[in-house]
Order: C-alpha cells, then structure tokens, then sequence
C-alpha cells in the first residue's frame, strides 16, 4: 500500500466522523415528528433464519445477482441497501426491508426517486457513478421511472430508516406508503458524556445500531442483531471496484483527484482476491469499511457468506461461495 493510501486509511474514521456527524444529528431533529415506530416495533419474522444482504456494488451487475436469486425462487429474507433498490424493483425483486443511513440531503434522495429532481442544483455524480448504470443516462426520465416503481411496490415494503436520513429521504418514503422502522446510527462512545450517540438517542429514544461507517454493513448489522438471523450472504458486497474502472468514475474518485491532482493514484489500493484469482482496486474509504467489516464478523452470531462473486471482501469468517450454491442450500429450487 503506498503512504498516501496508508496515512488516508488511518485518518478515515475521524474524516468519516467530521464530515457527517453534524448533519446527521440536524436530520435527526428534522425526522423527530414523524419518528414512530422503531426497530424494536418490527413484526416477527416469517421467512425463516436466512436472508441476502443485496449491496450496490459493480458485481450486483456484472454476476446478475439478482436475477440468480428470483429464479431459484428462493424463500428467506431480502435486506436490500438503498442504493440497489431501483435495480432491484426494475429486475421484479421486491425486497422484504430497504436499509437507508447517508445524511446527504440530494444524493440519496435519487435511490427512491426525486420528486424535486428539476429544481436540484447540477451535480454529476449519478453521470459518474457505478453502482446503477442504468441511472447513469437520461437522468430525468429515469429518475421518473424510480418514482413510480417505488411509489408501487412502497407499501410491500419495510424501510428500516435511520434517524440521520434526510427529511427529503423521509418524506419520499412516507409518501410511497412505505412501513417505517427507526433506527439510530452509533456515531462514537456511548458512554462519554458528550457522545453523540447519547445525545441523539436522547432525543428520539429509537435503538442504535453499528454501521462500519456505510448501508451494506448496516444492513448485515441489522439482520444478526435485529432480525437474528443464522445465515447472511451477500451479493454487490465488494468493497472494490471491478479492474479497468476509470478513477473518475468510483465513489469517491473526484474528491480524491481534485484534493491530490497528479498524485491521486496513490490513494487508490489494489488487492488480489485469491479465490477470483483477480486484481480489484479500492479506495482509502472502502478499504477502511472492509477492515471494519472483517473485524465486526468474527464476533457475530451467524454465518456469513460473500455471494458476491466479486470484490475484496473476503478473511475469516468469511465464507466466500457461488450465489447459485448458497441457494440451492437455503431452499431456491433451479430447472
């Protein structure tokens, strides 16, 4: 790893902490009137003790996971992150829960369709973006095309939302006529008397929750310590970016080259995924979320399995596996 990737990896928790923790204590006193029910309200579960966790990252596409799973007709839980919802809903999968936590107030609006879209300020990330391509072009059509889908199939639909959620996010999900479970990140030591954590849970009483900093490990989180479930796969779970991306073109890549212009390939990390026998490369942000990821595992009470068939996520207490496999082991019959 090369000493600009190093020296970002060991700054990213308190980056990730200043960057977000002030607006996402403002959401949460915005979201305080419509906080209802919370996570602790969930119903029980009836699909059994599995779920997939199904992320955004560039596999979701390139595997076809989702396709993989609707037609193994598999029958335990679909915990879907945000920013797969609207691939997800357009492929004929309706998840069982949506996971929602980034307090950004015009980005993540978009996963659920943007009633305000016309009136937004110009902003090329979802031109720059990889997680849906299919947003990636004619914008505004598209765009309207998530609002209806998620506008039908809301009311299927358990969206565990966090109270750091912009109001633009959760009113887009009360107006889809989605069923709202709260939640509240943990930011930082409880047990400090100026915690932040302490100081939103005092507001609004809802239980918190880890989150490795980013949806998909929430989601996971959310699945053992909420729903205590004994199986977890996931698929879109990389962490990475798949080989010959351009820089440009990941999550984070225009910060990085506008902040480090002709150095701005040192912050960027490659790693080989010894069971792809491939070379992905990743960014200081993602790096830091696998580190935390892997560390989070090895104390939880379930398996965890990467269908991803992609990616770097992969250490003990890992189990990485062909989705088709998984599957076939939890009920999905195949032709």
């Amino acid at each position: 790893m090369r000493k600009l990737a190093r020296e970002l990896v060991d700054r990213m928790h308190s980056l990730t902490s200043v960057r977000h923790s002030e607006m996402a204590v403002e959401n949460a006193e915005l979201n305080l009137p419509f906080l209802k029910n919370t996570v602790a309200d969930l119903p029980p579960n009836e699909k059994g003790s599995s779920a997939i966790v199904v992320s955004g990252g560039p596999s979701l596409h390139t595997r076809n996971s989702v396709d993989q799973i609707i037609k193994s007709d598999y029958r335990g839980n679909i915990i879907c992150v945000d920013g797969a919802l609207g691939h997800c809903l357009r492929s004929g999968l309706v998840p069982d829960y949506v996971l929602t936590v980034d307090p950004m107030r015009t980005r993540v609006v978009r996963w659920f369709g943007d009633p305000d879209f016309a009136n937004r300020e110009d902003d090329d990330y979802f031109q720059r973006q990889e997680m849906d391509p299919y947003l990636t072009i004619q914008e505004e059509t598209r765009n309207n095309e998530t609002i209806k889908l998620v506008n039908k199939f809301g009311p299927q639909i358990k969206i565990i939302l966090s109270s750091s959620a912009s109001q633009a996010v959760s009113q887009r999900c009360i107006e889809s006529g989605m069923d709202i479970y709260w939640w509240n990140p943990i930011y930082d030591d409880f047990s400090d008397p100026n915690s932040i954590t302490r100081k939103v849970y005092r507001m609004n009483h809802a239980p918190c929750m880890v989150t490795g900093g980013n949806v998909g490990t929430a989601s996971w989180v959310f699945g053992h310590a909420i729903l205590k479930l004994k199986q977890i796969a996931m698929v879109g779970m990389d962490f990475s970016y798949t080989p010959g991306t351009p820089k440009w073109n990941t999550q984070y890549g225009k910060e990085i080259t506008e902040l480090f212009g002709d150095v701005s390939e040192d912050a960027f990390i490659e790693l080989k995924n010894p069971y792809l026998k491939e070379t992905w490369f990743t960014d200081p942000a993602y790096y830091w979320y696998r580190k935390s990821f892997l560390s989070m595992v090895q104390t939880a009470g379930c398996e965890t399995f990467n269908c991803t068939e992609g990616g770097l996520l992969f250490g003990k207490g890992i189990k990485f596996r062909p989705l088709q496999k998984f599957l076939t082991a939890n009920g999905g019959s195949w032709a």
